[in-house]
C-alpha cells in the first residue's frame, strides 16, 4: 500500500482534514497489523532484531528549518517543512532557496519481529523498533542574512512501528531467500541539532511523528546452524508531503523458542 497526501487548492487550511484522517487509518492499519502478527499462537514466530542502515532522512526538511530559524532568529520559515530527499549524501534546494547536503547519514536500531504464515509463501509481521542515528548536513550559502557556510549534526532518536505483507521467493542459485514486504508504519523522532559556523553555535530539539508507506526487498541468509538470519535490504518510504527516499542496511535476527 502507498499512499498519497491530498494536496487541495486552499493550502495548508485545506490540506489538514485530509491529513489527520490519512493518519487516524494509517494508525488504525499499523495497528491491525500488529495485533495480526502478534496473537499469540503455535504458529507464531518472534524474533529479536539489531540493525544497521542509511537513516530515513524524512526528518530532516522540517528539523533543519526548526534550528535554522532558532540560529538567525526569524519567525518565518527559510527551509520549509517538506522536501524530497534520500539516504546517505542526499540534499537539494529546502524551499527551493536554501541549498543543503547531507555528508553522512547512518542509524542503528534494536527490535522485535513477529511473523504469522497466512498461506504458502505469504506472511504478516508486525516490526516495533527503536534506534538511534546521526546525520551531518552542511548550508554552503548560509540562511538568511548569515552567508557563511553553516554545518548541522543532527543526533536522532527514534520509535516505530510497521505492519506489513511478505512474499516469500525460494531460489537454488545461491545460500539464502529473497522476499518482498509492502505495508505501513509511523515513527516517532526526537532531533538534537547542533549548529556550528563562522559566527556562533547553537544546540536546540525538535520532535516529530511520521507516517509512512513502505514496499522492500531482503536477501536472507542463515548463519550461526539456522538458529539466526542475517538480511541485506533495500527499501523505499513514501512520506507523502513529495518526501519519499531510497535507503539499504543490513538486519540480523534470532527466533526465539516457541511455547508449547
Amino acid at each position: 500500500m502507498i499512499w498519497i497526501n491530498p494536496r487541495g487548492p486552499g493550502g495548508a487550511a485545506c490540506r489538514r482534514p485530509a491529513v489527520r484522517g490519512r493518519r487516524h487509518a494509517l494508525a488504525g492499519a499499523v495497528a491491525a497489523g500488529l495485533a495480526a502478527a502478534g496473537c499469540s499462537g503455535p504458529d507464531l514466530d518472534l524474533r529479536p532484531e539489531i540493525g544497521l542502515a542509511q537513516e530515513d532522512q524524512a526528518y530532516a526538511p522540517a528539523a533543519l528549518d526548526h534550528a535554522v530559524r532558532s540560529f538567525v532568529g526569524d519567525g518565518g520559515s527559510l527551509l520549509g517543512g517538506a522536501g524530497s530527499g534520500g539516504a546517505g549524501g542526499g540534499g537539494g534546494l529546502l524551499d527551493g532557496t536554501v541549498a543543503y547536503t547531507t555528508r553522512s547519514s547512518w542509524e542503528t536500531t534494536l527490535g522485535l519481529v513477529a511473523q504469522r504464515p497466512l498461506s504458502p509463501g505469504w506472511q504478516v509481521e508486525g516490526r516495533l523498533r527503536t534506534g538511534q542515528g546521526r546525520g551531518r548536513h552542511f548550508l554552503p550559502a548560509g540562511a538568511g542574512v548569515f552567508k557563511d557556510p553553516i554545518d548541522i549534526v543532527a543526533d536522532t532518536r527514534f520509535a516505530e512501528a510497521e505492519a506489513v505483507l511478505v512474499r516469500r521467493i525460494g531460489q537454488s542459485l545461491l545460500p539464502g531467500d529473497l522476499s518482498v514486504a509492502a505495508g505501513v508504519g509511523t515513527r516517532y523522532v526526537d532531533s538534537r541539532l547542533r549548529i556550528d559556523s563562522a559566527l556562533l553555535a547553537l544546540d536546540t530539539r525538535y520532535r516529530q511523528r511520521l507516517d509512512y508507506a513502505t514496499l522492500g526487498t531482503r536477501y536472507h541468509v542463515p548463519v550461526m546452524r539456522g538458529r539466526a538470519a542475517l538480511a541485506l535490504f533495500a527499501e523505499g518510504r513514501s512520506h507523502g508531503d513529495d518526501t519519499a527516499l531510497l535507503r539499504g542496511g543490513a538486519a540480523l535476527s534470532m527466533a526465539l523458542p516457541r511455547g508449547r
